[in-house]
């Protein structure tokens, strides 16, 4: 089984952790995986890793990255060996994730060459309408989604937008990401009497993410309200931006830019906060929903993608329209005024985590495998 993938951890991302996750089950099923991705550390600036990225319970091969042209989508950044790897493997299935990155047409191009199997998750969304996204939709599906034998949507909001794209509807199968549970069952860490944290984990990016909505939110919320928020996750250009927009809006006392951290400081993060907020214009799904619930954590987030998918509004979380701050603010507030709130929401958000264990999440992406199989 060869799994496909643009990034992979040290690269910190969804799919990153997607994908190590399921290989990490495969192999513990005894099952013979192998990872075949880049050294692409990150696109925003474009950043190679060094030459130690990690040991694995499995062998992961790295081709070289190149970004050749700017391109939107990540077009402009090619692996060519990666064609060259993927040729040699023997693997009877290729996964490959991510849609329009490079591995997807890698495994599109093994498809049609040596008649792999080809599963893809394409981890994808609508996104926000424009002539290059309908354009990229419109080419990528005709050279990657409509060769694979099998589609894996991780909501059905996402399988509802791949089916407009054209991909057969009985080619696609929904299987939400997954969550390692046991990773998340710590102790609780020590909070603040006097201050509630809130926590965002992901990319500082100045466009899908929604922090300029949730920096408006913050500044319309009453000036003794006791909130922190910290902002957790790599800069992709949106930290100077963000510093200046909260001076500018007197609210520098209420964020703290964290930046980028290790798993383990993640971990503590998680367990030192009162509540997840993830204030995405578009998101397919959002895996740091299913960690920051397995910790135990209530949710804000908007209501955009697969969100209303994982979040139950106002039993493990409040959803909110995106880019409405108003609407943002008085989520916050709620959960921040309400302590006995946050810990019934935290305890249901915990619960339904459960129904999203890798340990049944790898059996049924394992069950596509054989589909895909049956039909070669």
């Amino acid at each position: 089984m060869l799994q496909l993938t643009q990034r992979f951890p040290p690269a910190i991302g969804g799919v990153e952790e997607h994908v190590y996750h399921l290989a990490l089950g495969l192999t513990r099923a005894g099952h013979n995986v192998e990872v075949l991705t880049t050294d692409l550390l990150r696109s925003t600036p474009f950043t190679r890793m060094g030459s130690n990225p990690g040991q694995y319970p499995f062998p992961v091969i790295r081709a070289r990255v190149w970004k050749l042209f700017e391109a939107p989508h990540g077009l402009g950044i090619l692996a060519p060996s990666m064609v060259r790897h993927m040729l040699n493997s023997q693997a009877q299935i290729v996964h490959a994730h991510a849609h329009g990155f490079f591995p997807t047409f890698a495994g599109s191009l093994g498809k049609a060459l040596d008649g792999q199997a080809l599963v893809i998750t394409p981890h994808s969304d609508a996104g926000r309408p424009s002539l290059s996204k309908r354009f990229f939709d419109f080419v990528v599906n005709q050279l990657t989604l409509k060769r694979a034998s099998r589609v894996i949507a991780v909501s059905h909001h996402e399988a509802a937008h791949l089916a407009a794209l054209g991909v057969p509807a009985e080619r696609i199968r929904v299987i939400p990401n997954g969550v390692d549970l046991q990773e998340f069952n710590g102790p609780r860490g020590q909070r603040q009497a006097d201050r509630v944290r809130g926590i965002f984990v992901g990319r500082l990016d100045p466009d899908q993410k929604g922090l300029a909505t949730l920096f408006r939110a913050l500044a319309l919320l009453p000036p003794d309200l006791p909130l922190e928020v910290r902002l957790i996750g790599e800069d992709w250009g949106a930290t100077e931006i963000l510093r200046l927009t909260a001076m500018q809006l007197g609210i520098t006392n209420r964020v703290v830019f964290v930046g980028k951290v290790d798993r383990q400081a993640l971990l503590n993060e998680y367990r030192e906060a009162d509540f997840l907020v993830l204030p995405s214009l578009f998101e397919p799904f959002g895996i740091v929903l299913l960690e920051a619930m397995a910790t135990g954590l209530p949710v804000v987030a908007s209501r955009v993608g697969g969100i209303p998918e994982v979040v139950r509004d106002g039993r493990t979380g409040i959803l909110v329209e995106p880019a409405n701050a108003r609407a943002l603010a008085d989520a916050l507030m709620e959960l921040c005024r309400d302590e006995n709130l946050r810990i019934t929401m935290g305890a249901d958000a915990k619960d339904r985590a459960a129904a999203f264990d890798w340990k049944t999440i790898t059996p049924r992406i394992l069950s596509i495998y054989q589909e895909a199989l049956g039909e070669g």
